[in-house]
């Protein structure tokens, strides 16, 4: 399995590196990490100077790039440093370029990327939680994985069954990956008010499972609101991971208020395996 971990700021990372570690050595993966000089904040700053002043601005721009080089060939050496302690092959680069064109073109010779749940690439800090690295799941069809803060080892897994396609990608890709089959827990979840739909939900994931050589996993159909239904139940079985399918035809700003994926985002703590 070939993982991609992106550099992000913040002491969020700390935890993606770990959980892509532990996901290297169960699956016997590589790591590529990743951390891009972002080009368009370079034009920024080239582009700012007040005329007769253009060899200021270009002074500033070298020193920032040298800054992004520097900072990012740190946390890259630093992480690949981490890998190799504990046993998992890794390497780095730090390329210069579109923060998101870089990501999506290294997504495409990647099975998955590990990222934090709250990731930011802005420098200022200024973009939502792993807003970038859902864009490139969308536009790059790679499945991600978001490690929670604070870092939580894999033991019970929480998927949604919405009967829809998402879920059943996103539990074809996760089977496809080998992932968590022996987990010591795995739950399929569906949130209907009458049980026989719960189980109607619950019916293609469980053969997608059952097909890619899974044990059997539990069944739960929970009825009342959708997003905090589920969010109640993953408290109460106190879940490691929850296996969802993106994040619906909704608008950014109303991802975080409304669905279950953007409650989970928001709320931060459980890892989040996605694919759309």
């Amino acid at each position: 399995m070939n993982l991609l971990l992106p550099v992000s700021r913040g002491p969020s990372f700390d935890g993606a590196v770990r959980l892509a570690i532990d996901t290297a050595k169960a699956h016997d993966g590589r790591i590529r990490v990743l951390s891009v000089v972002d080009a368009a904040e370079i034009r920024r700053i080239e582009s700012g100077a007040r005329p007769g002043a253009i060899h200021l601005a270009l002074h500033a721009a070298d020193e920032v790039r040298r800054r992004m080089t520097d900072e990012g060939t740190a946390a890259v050496d630093a992480a690949v440093r981490r890998c190799g302690e504990a046993g998992v092959p890794a390497r780095g680069e730090v390329p210069e370029g579109e923060v998101e064109q870089v990501l999506l073109a290294a997504a495409g010779a990647a099975d998955l990327l590990v990222s934090a749940t709250a990731s930011h690439f802005d420098r200022d800090l200024e973009d939502a939680s792993g807003r970038l690295v859902l864009t490139v799941m969308r536009e790059g069809g790679i499945p991600v994985l978001l490690s929670g803060a604070p870092y939580r080892p894999v033991g019970t897994i929480v998927a949604g069954c919405g009967g829809g396609t998402r879920s059943e990608r996103a539990m074809g890709a996760m089977a496809r990956l080998s992932l968590w089959k022996t987990a010591p827990r795995g739950i399929l979840l569906a949130v209907d008010d009458a049980p026989e739909g719960g189980r109607e939900r619950i019916a293609v994931p469980r053969k997608i499972l059952a097909d890619a050589g899974y044990p059997a996993w539990e069944e739960k159909v929970v009825p009342g609101p959708r997003a905090t239904s589920f969010l109640t139940f993953c408290d109460a079985v106190d879940a490691d991971v929850v296996v969802l399918g993106g994040w619906g035809e909704h608008r950014w700003d109303d991802l975080l208020g409304l669905s279950v994926t953007g409650r989970l985002l928001e709320d931060g703590r459980r890892h989040l395996f996605l694919y759309m």
